[in-house]
């Protein structure tokens, strides 16, 4: 079963093709893919994980930008 995102859900676009993903059900797992299959680009959880599909497909200058540096050790 594959069902639709909804507009006003925030939900990146695929990194590889630019493509809005959908959502599909097989057996207890809920995967967020991209609808073009040869980008093999997919989020495989039990529960719809939408962070998950946000984080792997954020670009670097967007993860950067605004954000002050963190100091490490």
């Amino acid at each position: 079963m594959i069902l639709q995102i909804q507009p006003n859900i925030k939900c990146e676009n695929c990194i590889k093709c630019g493509s809005r993903p959908h959502i599909e059900q097989s057996k207890k797992y809920w995967i967020v893919a991209c609808p073009n299959k040869s980008c093999n680009n997919f989020v495989k959880a039990e529960l719809v994980n939408l962070d998950g599909w946000n984080r792997l497909n954020t670009s670097a200058a967007n993860i950067t930008s605004g954000q002050p540096l963190k100091k490490t050790a």
